[in-house]
């Protein structure tokens, strides 16, 4: 594959094209990277302002109480979506569900170390760490590309 980039001043919005000779996995990842850069999720702040955050900027979700919190690298937002929803709606935008009550980016991951009872511990970009409950392990690791068992 080869990358092209052009700076043309005068444009109104930023335009992406796709040239492919065959409409692989390749080529559909790659429009699913490019779709889930502009992608908006609203939320509300801890002062309780409405806010559309950047999907790609969202480190994890997290269900707590009844309510779903999103996490990015420096905030903590409200969202009025379940993890249900959520998971799959972003399944296919790098997101994975690593417990019952948490949602992960992938993209966000700095570290994956073994834990105790066949689970992982993930390092994310922030310095924060999240669980990987033990049912969920081969989901996560058929996500990023490992194959086996921990």
């Amino acid at each position: 594959m080869r990358l092209f980039l052009k700076e043309i001043r005068d444009l109104k919005e930023t335009e992406v094209e796709i040239r492919y000779k065959e409409k692989d996995t390749e080529v559909e990842n790659l429009v699913s990277a490019v779709n889930s850069v502009s992608d908006r999720l609203p939320a509300v702040t801890e002062g309780g302002d409405n806010v559309l955050l950047i999907v790609s900027k969202i480190l994890y979700f997290d269900a707590v109480d009844r309510y779903v919190f999103a996490y990015s690298a420096d905030d903590v937002y409200k969202v009025r979506k379940t993890l249900y929803d959520l998971e799959e709606e972003y399944a296919s935008r790098s997101f994975v569900r690593i417990s019952k009550a948490s949602i992960v980016n992938i993209n966000a991951v700095r570290k994956i170390s073994p834990e105790e009872g066949r689970r992982l511990r993930l390092l994310l970009t922030n310095g924060e760490t999240v669980i990987v409950s033990r049912g969920y392990v081969s989901g996560f690791k058929t996500a990023i590309g490992m194959k086996g068992d921990a």
